[in-house]
C-alpha cells in the first residue's frame, strides 16, 4: 500500500487529476505513465478510498486522494513519497533490526540517514519537503495555543527547512527565528526562504549550522525541540537536552530574555498517548539508532531532569504531539 501510494504521488496523479473525472488514458497521457499499469494502480487505491474510479474507467478525486495534491493546504504527497522511498527501502533492514536491536537502515545503507541524504540530494529535498509538511499543522496549533506575549527570539533546534519557525513568525509578527541545523540542512533553508519571496520573514529568520551534540546556540528566550528527542537514545537525548540547558542559562546570564524565564518546548509524541506507539517505536529502531523511540511521560521527565532541567506543563496538541515546558534549575 505505501508504495503504490508514493508511485501515485511520484507520478503526480493528484496534481493530474481537476474537478472532472479524467479518462485513464488521458491521465495516463497528463504524467507519461502506460494506460494499463496506471489503470491497476488507481484501482488498487481506489479500493481504500483513494481516488475513484467510475463505471467507464474514468478516475477523480476523493476526500482521501485530495492531500496528495501539491497546492492542498494539508498535503502529504512528498511524505508518501518518503515512506516509499528511502524509508521504504530502510525497512528491508527490519530483519537486521529484531536481531540485533542495532539500526535497520544503518544496515541497509552502510551508514546513517542523514549521511545518505548527504550523498543523494534528490532525496534530502524529499525529506525536506516532507517534514514541512509535517510541521505545518504543529506549526498552526502552537501558534495559537502557546502564549508567545513576552517573547521575543525563537530557537528550533533540528528545525530543519525552519518551517515550524515560518508558521510561528506568521502569527506573532513580534518574534524572531534561528534555525539551528546541519549546514547542509541550514543551506537548503536559507534558499527555500531566499526562493519564497517572503520579505516579512526574511529579515526576522536566520539559519545557522550547529552540531546539537556539542552545542546549542544561546540567544534564545524560547528553544524548541519537535520530533528531535525520539531519535536518538537516552545517552545522546540528555546530552542534547544538556546542551539546550547551556543555552538557557547563558540567555538568563545575559539578561536579554525579558521579564519571563527562559524555555524550552520539548514537542513530539509521548507513548501513553499515541494509539500508534509500537509501530513508531519499531519505526525508530530501523531508521535511526539503537536505543530510539517514543518515551512515556515518566521517561521524557527523568531525562529532563538528567540533563539539569525541571519539567513542568505538559500540555497535548490534536496533532498526537505533547509540549513539555522546561527550564533550567
Amino acid at each position: 500500500m505505501s508504495k503504490s501510494l508514493s508511485v501515485a504521488a511520484r507520478l503526480g496523479v493528484a496534481d493530474a487529476l481537476g474537478d472532472a473525472p479524467v479518462p485513464i488514458g488521458e491521465l495516463a497521457d497528463r504524467i507519461g505513465a502506460h494506460p494499463a499499469a496506471l489503470d491497476s494502480l488507481v484501482r488498487v487505491l481506489s479500493s481504500f478510498g483513494i481516488f475513484a474510479v467510475d463505471d467507464q474507467g474514468a478516475v477523480s478525486h476523493s476526500a482521501l486522494s485530495d492531500p496528495l495534491r501539491s497546492d492542498h493546504p494539508q498535503s502529504m504527497r512528498n511524505f508518501c513519497i518518503l515512506s516509499g522511498e528511502m524509508y521504504y527501502e530502510a525497512w528491508n533492514g527490519l530483519l537486521h533490526t529484531v536481531r540485533t536491536g542495532e539500526s535497520g537502515s544503518r544496515h541497509v545503507f552502510g551508514r546513517s540517514v542523514y549521511d545518505h541524504m548527504d550523498e543523494n540530494p534528490e532525496t534530502a529535498e524529499v525529506y525536506d519537503r516532507a517534514m514541512q509538511e509535517l510541521a505545518r499543522p504543529v506549526a498552526g496549533e502552537l501558534a495559537r495555543h502557546y502564549d508567545f506575549s513576552g517573547r521575543t527570539q525563537v530557537v528550533d533546534v533540528g528545525g530543519g527547512i525552519g518551517e515550524l519557525l515560518k508558521g510561528l513568525l506568521s502569527a506573532h509578527p513580534h518574534l524572531r527565528g534561528l534555525c539551528a541545523d546541519r549546514d547542509d540542512v541550514c543551506a537548503r533553508g536559507a534558499a527555500d526562504l531566499r526562493a519564497s519571496g517572503n520579505a516579512g520573514l526574511a529579515g526576522r529568520l536566520r539559519f545557522q549550522a550547529a552540531d546539537f551534540l556539542r552545542e546549542v546556540p544561546s540567544g534564545g528566550d524560547v528553544y524548541l525541540l519537535k520530533n528531535v528527542l525520539h531519535n536518538w537514545n537516552r545517552d545522546n537525548s540528555v546530552r542534547i537536552l544538556a546542551n539546550v540547558r547551556r543555552a538557557l542559562e547563558a540567555t538568563e546570564r545575559s539578561g536579554t530574555h525579558g521579564s519571563r524565564r527562559p524555555v524550552l518546548l520539548i514537542i513530539e509524541p509521548l507513548a501513553e498517548d499515541d494509539p500508534h506507539s509500537s509501530i513508531r517505536s519499531l519505526f525508530q529502531m530501523v531508521i535511526c539508532e539503537e536505543g530510539t523511540r517514543e518515551r512515556t511521560r515518566e521517561e521524557m521527565t527523568s531525562q529532563v531532569l538528567d540533563a539539569g532541567l525541571a519539567a513542568g506543563l505538559i500540555t497535548s496538541l490534536s496533532s498526537g504531539h505533547s509540549v513539555v515546558e522546561c527550564t533550567a534549575k
